[in-house]
């Protein structure tokens, strides 16, 4: 039986979560004081992608419990794409809620036991998220030492929290969205610094990349 039908209903209802998400970002933006004005191209971008990828994940996986799980953490994965291209912030009034959505699913998550270290079960995703965010503090240290300047902003070390905790341990699930979503942003970066479109100096926001990589991930590499 072909899942068209439900992925065409579930890109509609991706259409209205992008809706609500915009409304949240407006929202949200003024209570941490950041300018956040979406041009109507701009307001386009959430509901554009949550319908597309509604599409592609009901239209592989079906109705069943993890399409509602990712389509949960592709709304959230969106928001902070769309807002980190526009502000080069991530909420955090965005990421902290989102730690224990994330960490609350996962004790609903079908992870598969034999494929899973060092647990079967939730306990995965904190230890995750633990690696994760350890990795890009490290990161985020480091760049502030060497170059005097950030290599990665700390709402990519929030973020990377959120990737461990989406994602967990089972098939270094969390490892190769961080890989990807770093390989990404380093090929974009030297992109940019051949075509000289940046400097040297000027900061890449890595949000996006680690956003990509990880929708990667989820789409690919069922837990």
């Amino acid at each position: 039986m072909t899942h068209l039908p439900l992925a065409l209903a579930w890109a509609v209802g991706g259409v209205l979560v992008g809706a609500g998400l915009n409304y949240v970002s407006r929202w949200l933006a003024r209570i941490e004081e950041i300018e956040f004005q979406q041009s109507r191209p701009e307001i386009l971008l959430m509901p554009g992608l949550c319908a597309v990828l509604f599409f592609l994940f009901a239209l592989q996986l079906g109705f069943q419990p993890l399409l509602l799980i990712d389509s949960v953490f592709v709304a959230i994965l969106v928001q902070v794409l769309a807002f980190d291209l526009k502000t080069r912030y991530i909420l955090d009034l965005v990421m902290f809620p989102s730690w224990a959505i994330a960490f609350a699913l996962a004790f609903v998550t079908p992870w598969t036991a034999f494929a899973t270290w060092p647990w079967p079960d939730w306990r995965t995703a904190p230890v995750a998220a633990l690696i994760a965010g350890g990795v890009f503090l490290l990161l985020y240290l480091g760049g502030q030492f060497v170059f005097g300047t950030e290599a990665f902003g700390f709402g990519d070390v929030k973020l990377a929290v959120l990737i461990g905790m989406a994602t967990g341990l089972s098939n270094l699930r969390m490892v190769h969205a961080l890989l990807y979503g770093v390989f990404l942003g380093g090929l974009v970066a030297i992109i940019l610094l051949i075509t000289r479109i940046r400097r040297l100096k000027e900061a890449v926001p890595y949000g996006p990349f680690l956003v990509i990589g990880t929708l990667i991930i989820l789409f690919t590499q069922p837990p």
